[in-house]
């Protein structure tokens, strides 16, 4: 074998790579780190010795199954912004309209969409749906960019108004450039199928999720709905031709590229629909399957890759749960398809949520020192969404209709209350911007939740105070309004009654259930139906009243 003279020997060059598995790409540190790498010892590893190359399989890699050790995984993945293309970056800084080439008026709302719209929109944890992929899209459907302006302009509207209702007395739209650019978006989306051909699924959903902000930000609350039950309805026909690998629907077309993909929409309609879930009884039992259907495709991972991903995550399984229990909670529902037994349901409901905390602790304890204003309000957010899921596995009796079994959640709820203070103070220091719209259920429904069902004289009052001061509006939760209903119902309680100063002190006969407000969109009020019993053994009674302000 002929030797090699010293010197003469050189490893052949290859690019490095970050990827691989936690054994073969992270060890422990050389026995004399430098300053700066004890500086960064902390939850991670710097050096290599095995000096081999992972092939990154799953769930164990070759090169340890082959040497008997211990394949470790891998690891998240790093949180980056998503990457534009260059034509699009120098789009972006070269002009405010991001390339847009259209009227003053229609060039300012376009602009106006991008820097406040989408961001509001996109709540506390951001995404590239809002912010990236829909201004994409609007620079190439006429359709998307017709409701992308007349939601820019809606909002400027909203926000000149300080949040007021926006519709006129004669139920009008009060901005004409708003009107006229959703009716060309609707025409335009429903032109194709008028003349026998077909409109791109893709474009279809996201534009049913537009009209559904429109509608919203107009106070028109059944509309939207509408809006968000007809996609949730398109998504459960869509079908995953193998063969083609394309998506595709019996009357809406497949798209060879499409704007959004199939999984980045459904994950924006189970943010909506779980909203309105809260609002609407009786659910679909075609949607619930389909929600579990979705939940099951997105597996919970060891650690989650970012906030954005924890999220998607905890609404689609706490969504399967809200579907699950509803018709639980619902006295009026005489049929009632058939539903997991209690036991096997809490016991796997309580297993998901035990995985995803694992995994959202997991990426805490990686990240969570250097997260920003917002994230640190997403994780406030997700702890508050965390702790109503709780809630939501807790009670799992087939009919529930004792409201004194809500005391034992009087700790939790005091929790929520004190994490949605939190997120406010955060609101106050300088560097932090105040979201007036967004899509999420993040502040305003879980406080009305908490004032409704908690009877602690305290807690309840701390809720009620903080919609009171909060000028946020979450789809269709706007927190002033929402204040005075959730003011009504602890009025309602406490009625008659002599120093409340606990939960033990509101009987169970002057509690109410099935609390739902329908908030009128022209006049200051609202008209709640709620059930009670007043004590009497014939059972509850529906009742209906306006609640003005």
């Amino acid at each position: 074998m002929p030797r090699v003279a010293p010197g003469q020997r050189k490893r052949a060059f290859r690019p490095k790579t970050r990827s691989g598995c936690q054994t073969c790409k992270w060890v422990s540190l050389p026995s004399r780190p430098s300053p700066s790498e004890n500086a960064r010892a902390a939850g991670r590893c710097l050096c290599r010795v095995r000096r081999v190359k992972c092939d990154e399989a799953s769930p164990a890699c070759y090169p340890c199954l082959s040497t008997g050790r211990k394949c470790d995984g891998y690891g998240p993945n790093t949180e980056e912004p998503p990457v534009l293309s260059s034509a699009l970056i120098g789009a972006v800084s070269r002009s405010p309209s991001m390339g847009y080439q259209g009227t003053g008026k229609e060039r300012r709302s376009f602009d106006f969409f991008r820097q406040n719209t989408a961001p509001q929109l996109s709540g506390f944890l951001g995404g590239d749906f809002w912010e990236r992929l829909l201004l994409q899209a609007a620079l190439h459907n006429l359709s998307i960019r017709h409701a992308i302006l007349a939601l820019g302009s809606l909002h400027e509207r909203f926000q000149q108004d300080n949040g007021l209702m926006m519709q006129s007395q004669s139920n009008g739209w009060t901005d004409d450039f708003a009107s006229k650019n959703y009716s060309q978006a609707i025409k335009l989306l429903v032109e194709p199928l008028s003349q026998d051909g077909q409109q791109a699924i893709d474009v279809w959903l996201i534009c049913s999720i537009l009209f559904a902000c429109l509608e919203t930000m107009q106070c028109s609350y059944g509309a939207a709905i509408t809006h968000v039950q007809s996609g949730m309805k398109i998504l459960c026909e869509v079908k995953y031709n193998k063969e083609t690998r394309r998506h595709e629907h019996d009357v809406l077309g497949a798209s060879e590229s499409p704007y959004v993909s199939i999984e980045r929409v459904e994950d924006m309609f189970v943010r909506l629909d779980h909203q309105v879930t809260q609002m609407v009884t009786g659910p679909k039992w075609e949607i619930y399957e389909s929600m579990k259907r979705f939940a099951q495709q997105r597996q919970i991972p060891a650690i989650f890759s970012s906030l954005s991903k924890a999220r998607e995550s905890l609404v689609s399984q706490w969504h399967v749960a809200s579907y699950s229990t509803n018709n639980r909670w619902d006295l009026t529902n005489e049929t009632i398809p058939v539903v997991p037994q209690a036991g096997p349901w809490q016991k796997k409901s309580s297993s998901i949520l035990a995985r995803w905390s694992s995994a959202y602790d997991a990426y805490l304890d990686i990240r969570g020192d250097n997260l920003t204003h917002q994230k640190r309000k997403g994780t406030a957010a997700l702890r508050i969404l965390k702790e109503l899921g709780s809630t939501a596995i807790t009670l799992t009796r087939t009919k529930v209709d004792d409201q004194m079994d809500w005391d034992i959640f009087c700790p939790m709820f005091r929790k929520i209350v004190s994490l949605v203070e939190d997120i406010l103070k955060l609101d106050l220091e300088p560097t932090a911007a105040t979201p007036t719209n967004c899509v999420d259920m993040a502040l305003v429904r879980p406080l009305f939740e908490v004032s409704c069902r908690c009877r602690d004289p305290i807690i309840r009052r701390r809720a009620i105070s903080l919609l009171q001061k909060s000028h946020r509006k979450e789809g269709v939760w706007h927190a002033f309004p929402t204040s005075k209903v959730a003011q009504r119902v602890l009025d309602i309680e406490e009625a008659g009654l002599q120093n409340v100063r606990s939960h033990e002190d509101v009987p169970g006969w002057a509690r109410i259930s099935n609390v739902s407000p329908i908030f009128d969109p022209n006049e200051q009020r609202a008209t709640l139906t709620y059930s009670w019993s007043g004590g009497h053994d014939l059972g509850s009674q529906t009742i209906e009243e306006v609640v003005e302000w």
